[in-house]
């Protein structure tokens, strides 16, 4: 697996440590400083089982990887469903769109790993 994909999987456990913070430094109302927090807490723990993958010569978790993306997309919309404003609806947005595009990328690489490891098997019979 590339250092690419196990780079991009530890700035994604990154982003969800600032979620995890975020909230309390920027004030967060209670809705969305829990929402954060979970979410954030999710991200953390899936990017950093994808970095330790990665780490040991494995493919990233596709459906971990899936499940970042979907969970980005939520950060992205979130912020408008809770009515929150200001500088923590930006960090929402920012760092939803950030795990979102990392993680679509690490999800496709392990696709295509996946398909590339199949086809080699395939080709061995």
């Amino acid at each position: 697996m590339s250092t690419t994909t196990k780079w991009l999987a530890g700035i994604n456990s990154l982003l969800g440590l600032w979620l995890i913070v975020a909230p309390f430094i920027l004030e967060a109302p209670t809705g969305d400083l829990w929402n954060d927090v979970i979410i954030g807490s999710s991200i953390v723990v899936i990017g950093a089982y994808n970095y330790y993958r990665a780490t040991n010569q494995q493919s990233v978790s596709t459906g971990g990887a899936t499940l970042n993306v979907l969970l980005g997309l939520w950060l992205i919309i979130a912020p408008f469903v809770f009515g929150v404003g200001g500088a923590l609806l930006w960090s929402d947005v920012i760092v939803g769109v950030s795990v979102a595009s990392l993680a679509a990328y690490n999800a496709y690489a392990a696709g295509s790993s996946e398909r590339e490891r199949t086809a080699a098997e395939s080709s061995q019979l």
